[in-house]
């Protein structure tokens, strides 16, 4: 199913092929690894963000569309430090993710900028780089990735704004609208051209694997179960 754009992009509408509720259901049912694995086959193997992301919420898979931010580290403090972060913040919407990447020590996301854009519909954050309000994001519940934790506030230290064109963020070079699909495992991100393509192909690979799970443990050498069913 193809939805509108709900968000504040100012870049264009996109065409997204995933319903809100499509894409709740996917947070049940897909995985990184199998995202991963399709693009793999697809001659596209480096579609996944450098190792090392820890989420914050571990009883679902993340899945949305990347919003795009921009990172620029500043070392004084401006007169309107926040001016750049609450536009972004206000155009985020249903369906969303929020990217960001800096090298700052400082963090780039916490509590309240997770309770205002969850609150429009956005469905996580991938921060490559610092998280902090550790605890109040994780008693929330909102999906948010971060290479680890800082007490620092960003004010001050990086100046953030909305990023209408493409994000290099953990070696990748992500699109706004592009799938973002993120677990324990990590984060990969799906080329919006191929959104479709990719899901049906993984949710395809998930059942194969569910048959070659239940072969072995009904006694099935591993090699024939490869064999029957292709995957490992």
């Amino acid at each position: 199913m193809t939805v509108t754009n709900t968000s504040g992009d100012t870049s264009g509408d996109v065409s997204r092929p995933l319903s809100p509720s499509e894409l709740d259901a996917l947070s049940i049912t897909l995985r990184s690894a199998l995202v991963s694995d399709i693009l793999d086959g697809m001659g596209l193997r480096e579609q996944c963000l450098a190792p090392g992301l820890v989420a914050e919420r571990t009883d679902h898979t993340l899945v949305g569309y990347a919003y795009n931010t921009r990172a620029v580290v500043i070392d004084e403090m401006p007169a309107d430090p926040y001016t750049g972060l609450l536009e972004a913040l206000d155009g985020i919407g249903a369906g969303d993710v929020y990217l960001i990447s800096s090298s700052s020590d400082a963090a780039l996301w916490g509590e309240l900028t997770s309770t205002a854009v969850r609150s429009q519909g956005a469905r996580g954050a991938v921060c490559d780089g610092y998280l902090r309000d550790v605890r109040m994001v994780r008693e929330l519940g909102f999906p948010a990735f971060s290479r680890g934790t800082s007490p620092r506030d960003c004010a001050g230290r990086v100046e953030i704004s909305r990023e209408p064109g493409s994000l290099a963020i953990g070696g990748v070079t992500v699109a706004n609208g592009d799938l973002v699909v993120g677990d324990e495992d990590g984060v990969v991100v799906i080329p919006a051209h191929l959104i479709e393509d990719v899901v049906t192909a993984a949710l395809e690979k998930s059942a194969a694997e569910s048959e070659f799970r239940t072969a072995v443990r009904q006694g099935m050498k591993p090699s024939e179960a490869f064999e029957r069913f292709g995957v490992l």
